[in-house]
C-alpha cells in the first residue's frame, strides 16, 4: 500500500486548540517491513504543503530558501526498547508547538521545515500490564515485537538510508532521542554501522547536532550503578536489558554510547562523520533514570577533542514529560538552532 500525504491534527496539553499539519505516516523503510519499520513525517499546514495532500512521498519538502542551518528535525522515541504503546506518534505534542506559529500568508517563517519520527522493531515485553507479548507463547504472531540488539539500531540506520534517498544530507538536520531513543540516536550518530556488524548499511548523514533527553547511555550502570535514588529499579532494568540486549552482560558495554572510544570518535568527527555539537539534558526529577546516566555520557564526550558539549536545561518533571508536554522538546530544538547560529 502506497502511503500518501494527508491533512491531520496534532495536539499539546499546553495549546488551547489542535494544530493542523500535513503528514505522511507509517512510510516503510525496508521491503517486506513489519508494522513498526516505518517513519512519520510532519509539515506545517499552508498552501504549499496542502497541495501535497493525496500525493505520495518523493522527497523531503523544502519550505525555505537554501540555508546553512538545518531545516529538518529527526526524532527517535523511547519506551525501554519494548513499550508497544509508545511510537513515532509520541512526537506529535512537540510538532504542535513547532507548527502552531510561523505561517504568514502563503509563506512559512518557522525555523524547521519538517519533523520526522522513527519507529523501530521492539523487544518482547512479557509482563506488559495490558499488551504482554511472549514470542513463544504467542506463536511468533508479531515480528514487530521480537527484536534483540542490534536489531533496534539496525532499523534506525535503515530509516536513514531512506531519508538520505529523500534528500537528507550532512548537517541538514538535528537528531534527537528520548530515553532508550537517546541511546539509539547516539549509537547511530557516534558509532559506525560496522560497530554493530552491518557492513552493507551506510552511516547516517552527519547531523548538525545531536540531542539526548532523559537518556539511557550506560547499560551496565542501569543495573549495577543506579545509586540510592533509583536502586529499586535494578531488577526491572536487569530484566528488560537481558531481553533487549541478551543475558550476557559482558556484551552490554560495547552497546553503551557512554563507553564510546573518545579517540575513535574524535577521528570520525574530523572526517565529518559525527555531529560537531552534542546537547545532553536530564530532568533532576526523573523517576526512572538517575542523573549519573547523563553524567557518564558527558564525562566520556568531554574527552573527545573538537566536540562541543552543552548541558541542556529544558527537561523537567517526570521521565515522560518531554514528549507528553511537547514544549520541552521544541524549546530544546530552538536552543540548538541558536547554538549553531552562534557558532558560525
Amino acid at each position: 500500500m502506497t502511503r500518501e500525504w494527508e491533512r491531520a491534527e496534532v495536539k499539546s496539553p499546553h495549546l488551547a486548540d489542535p494544530v493542523s499539519v500535513v503528514a505522511i505516516k507509517e512510510v516503510p523503510y525496508v521491503a517486506n517491513s513489519n508494522r513498526l519499520q516505518n517513519i512519520n513525517i510532519y509539515l506545517p499546514w499552508m498552501p504549499t504543503t496542502a497541495s501535497l495532500v493525496g500525493s505520495s512521498l518523493t522527497s523531503l519538502p523544502e519550505l525555505h530558501t537554501p540555508s546553512r542551518y538545518p531545516r529538518w528535525y529527526v526524532h527517535v522515541h523511547g519506551g525501554a526498547w519494548r513499550d508497544p504503546q509508545l511510537s513515532a506518534a509520541s512526537i506529535e505534542a512537540a510538532v504542535a508547538h513547532a507548527f502552531a506559529e510561523g505561517v504568514i500568508g502563503d509563506d512559512w517563517s518557522g525555523p524547521i521545515d519538517a519533523i520526522i519520527s522513527i519507529n523501530y522493531t521492539l523487544s518482547p515485553f512479557l509482563t506488559h500490564p495490558t499488551l504482554p507479548y511472549d514470542p513463544a507463547s504467542n506463536e511468533h504472531s508479531d515480528p514487530a515485537r521480537e527484536a534483540t540488539h542490534p536489531a533496534h539500531v539496525q532499523d534506525v540506520l535503515r530509516s536513514f538510508a531512506l531519508l538520505r534517498s529523500l534528500g537528507l544530507t550532512d548537517r541538514s538536520y538535528i537528531l534527537s532521542g528520548h530515553s532508550c531513543g537517546a541511546c539509539l540516536a547516539f549509537q547511530a550518530a557516534l558509532l559506525p554501522p560496522q560497530q554493530w556488524g552491518f557492513d552493507r548499511i551506510p552511516a547516517i548523514p552527519q547531523p548538525a547536532a545531536l540531542l539526548g533527553m532523559n537518556g539511557l547511555y550506560d547499560l551496565p550502570a542501569l543495573v549495577h550503578g543506579l545509586g540510592d535514588t533509583h536502586a529499586q529499579l535494578k531488577d526491572v532494568y536487569a530484566d528488560l536489558l537481558a531481553i533487549a540486549f541478551g543475558a550476557d552482560e559482558s556484551q552490554w558495554p560495547r552497546a553503551s554510547p557512554a563507553r564510546v572510544n573518545p579517540d575513535e570518535l574524535a577521528g570520525r568527527l574530523r572526517k565529518g562523520q559525527a555531529p560537531p555539537l552534542v546537547v545532553v539534558d536530564q530532568s533532576m526529577h526523573d523517576q526512572l533514570v538517575p542523573m549519573n546516566q547523563v553524567d557518564r555520557m558527558r564525562e566520556q564526550l568531554d574527552k573527545v577533542r573538537g566536540l562541543r558539549i552543552v548541558q541542556g536545561s529544558r527537561c523537567v518533571g517526570a521521565h515522560a514529560a518531554p514528549w507528553e508536554e511537547g514544549f520541552m522538546i521544541w524549546n530544546s530544538v530552538k536552543d540548538i538552532l541558536k547554538l549553531l547560529a552562534e557558532g558560525n
